[in-house]
């Protein structure tokens, strides 16, 4: 029979394992030195050191060994080469393949040192160690300038190793990384061969690589802003970076300046901020007027529209994203009218994505306004009337607002209003006015771009009746500079409250339970007439519990003070209680004020519509009886 060697035995089951987790050594005392000296190694660690890897992304492994000591070894090379480890991506999906690379950065280690036993170095190449490219592979060995080396363990985790192995995989799928001790075959003297012998110590890693998140179109974001961030026609020298839409009503003439500003923000689908190169463009198309300059940087920049937009440049303009936010100019190029910019993303795939379509509205010259009053009732003695606040609040209100159109009906920003009163001992020509701001938190907003909040002035000597008529004005643009365009608003003067007489009243004089109510204060001062605009309003109290709002404070405007336009918009409720019930408040004279009004009874309609069907049963049985008595039926 054939004896089969413990030394063969075991060269056979290692090179069974092949690219398993962990091949196993023989024994030293088994092999030749050049096996010995490569036996020095009996196992190899790898651990990963990327979380989460993703496609297109850098995946580090971290690499480790274990060696024993071996003394001097006949027919070492001058360097006493002792770790020569080597590492391939064996297996990858198809079209995944990328070449692997090395970093001696390993995390946990100062920035370029590897960890290294005592006494040694690292020298990490792409090249095998003959000095040709290895076209998949990374050589590492561990360099000593003597033949021994004490034994040593580096055992890999997810911030330390010897070294570290890194590769950026193209697409999802399962990347396998073999590392290996290359040294030479048995028997040889060339040190390493590149290739997995039976006396190496061998580890395989398994890395699952999930496919890259994409452009969402869901969540990436376009806002447009008016101007650079500022107001009417003062526009500020750099955009600011818009974070909710507001609507554009711009200047059709040219001007360095942008009329309007898009932020594009960048989102993939889990709603991270995509970075360089993570879509294939953006696009911004102009339909309409106009023409628009782009941005890629992240800090807005002051454009040059007048310099840089040049027909017909401008109307469909493509650019690459830097990361997650680009900015996109809107421009005037002399040509009133409603323009539609639309926003176009193109991701890796090719797949275009329209994310937002906005609108700017480029006027013309003005050619037409009209003021509307609000409050007309001056205080006699003079002061100042309504308020010029361009972001109005609940409660903030002007004297007069005055619209500006162009020749197409669309709102003029950026004028400025004179008066002319017809009676400067009533109302005086001094007017202030602030273009009106609409946005969300402007409540109470006049309409946005081209309407402007004004206040007047009564005069010191006006008195109670006293009337004029202002007439606003501005500059005729198609004229000579002489004439003007105009719209008059009638003004009258009031007096005071306390020296007057006030009232308070429902709107009813009888509610269904909850029904409800609108309460109106009227106030006239000692000449009859209304009290003047902004006058305060007592505040009242109910003499039974009402539902909704609490009662409160208010001001006069035409003499009158209402708890709700209608009965429709009111917050106040009637008593469920059924029975008279009383509102009372103080009038600024001192006076007591107050009106009565009626809950009715819910059941006491019930109770009468009771006693009319028993009527009607009574009267009903009496003629049944009778017609039973004619016909002689008992």
């Amino acid at each position: 029979m054939k004896t089969i060697s413990l030394k063969k035995v075991s060269a056979v089951a290692v090179a069974s394992l092949g690219f398993g987790l962990l091949s196993v050594v023989p024994a030293f005392a088994d092999i030749t030195a050049w096996t010995k000296y490569e036996g020095n190694v009996t196992s190899i660690s790898l651990a990963r050191a990327t979380a989460t890897p993703v496609a297109n992304s850098a995946v580090f492994v971290n690499v480790g060994a274990k060696t024993v000591a071996v003394g001097t070894v006949a027919g070492a090379t001058t360097t006493g080469a002792v770790t020569q480890l080597r590492g391939t991506l064996s297996s990858y999906p198809a079209g995944g393949f990328v070449q692997v690379t090395s970093s001696t950065n390993v995390a946990g280690a100062s920035a370029g040192t590897p960890t290294v036993p005592a006494g040694g170095t690292v020298v990490i190449a792409n090249t095998n160690n003959t000095g040709a490219t290895g076209a998949n592979s990374i050589f590492i060995r561990d360099e000593v300038a003597a033949a021994g080396l004490a034994a040593y363990d580096v055992t890999t985790t997810a911030t330390t190793g010897l070294a570290s192995m890194t590769f950026t995989p193209t697409v999802a799928g399962t990347y396998v990384l073999t590392v290996w001790n290359d040294g030479p075959a048995q028997g040889a003297t060339t040190v390493g061969n590149n290739a997995i012998d039976s006396n190496e110590a061998v580890q395989t890693i398994s890395i699952v690589v999930a496919a890259e998140s994409a452009y969402s179109n869901t969540l990436s974001t376009a806002f447009i802003t008016p101007g650079l961030g500022g107001t009417g026609a003062d526009f500020a020298t750099t955009p600011a970076i818009a974070t909710a839409d507001v609507a554009v009503n711009a200047s059709a003439t040219m001007a360095a300046a942008a009329r309007a500003s898009i932020t594009v923000k960048l989102f993939d689908s889990t709603n991270t901020a995509m970075v360089a190169g993570k879509v294939a463009s953006i696009t911004a198309e102009v339909s309409g007027p106009g023409g628009v300059i782009v941005n890629a940087n992240d800090v807005p920049a002051a454009p040059t529209c007048s310099t840089t937009l040049t027909s017909p440049n401008g109307r469909s303009v493509t650019f690459t994203s830097e990361d997650e936010i680009n900015h996109v100019y809107v421009c005037a190029d002399g040509t009133p009218g409603v323009s539609t910019i639309k926003v176009v993303v193109t991701d890796l795939a090719g797949v275009k994505y329209t994310l937002s379509t906005k609108t700017v509205t480029f006027f013309g010259a003005v050619t037409k306004i009209a003021a509307t009053g609000v409050l007309t009732n001056g205080a006699a003695g003079g002061a100042a009337l309504g308020v010029a606040t361009a972001a109005r609040t609940a409660g903030v209100t002007p004297s007069a607002i005055v619209r500006a159109t162009d020749a197409a009906g669309n709102s003029v920003s950026g004028l400025t209003f004179t008066l002319k009163s017809s009676n400067t001992a009533v109302m005086t020509e001094t007017i202030t006015c602030n273009e009106d701001i609409k946005a969300t938190a402007n409540v109470s907003s006049s309409g946005g771009s081209g309407f402007y909040n004004c206040q007047t002035t009564s005069s010191t000597g006006a008195k109670s009746g006293d009337k004029a008529t202002l007439t606003f004005r501005i500059v005729d643009p198609a004229g000579d500079g002489t004439t003007f365009l105009t719209s008059d608003v009638a003004y009258t003067i009031g007096g005071s409250a306390a020296t007057g007489t006030e009232t308070i009243a429902f709107d009813k004089t009888s509610y269904a339970p909850g029904e409800a109510m609108v309460i109106t204060r009227t106030a006239k001062d000692s000449a009859g007439n209304p009290v003047a605009d902004g006058t305060a309003s007592p505040n009242y109290s109910f003499s039974k519990a009402a539902g909704g709002a609490a009662p409160a404070a208010g001001t006069y405007v035409a003499g009158v003070s209402k708890s709700a336009t209608s009965a429709a918009t009111s917050g106040i409720f009637a008593p469920v209680t059924p029975g008279s019930f009383i509102v009372t408040a103080t009038a600024a004279n001192g006076a007591t004020i107050t009106a009565t009004a009626t809950v009715t009874d819910a059941n006491a309609a019930l109770v009468t519509q009771i006693d009319a069907l028993n009527a009607k049963i009574v009267a009903l049985n009496a003629l049944i009886a009778k017609i039973m008595k004619k016909l002689g039926v008992k």
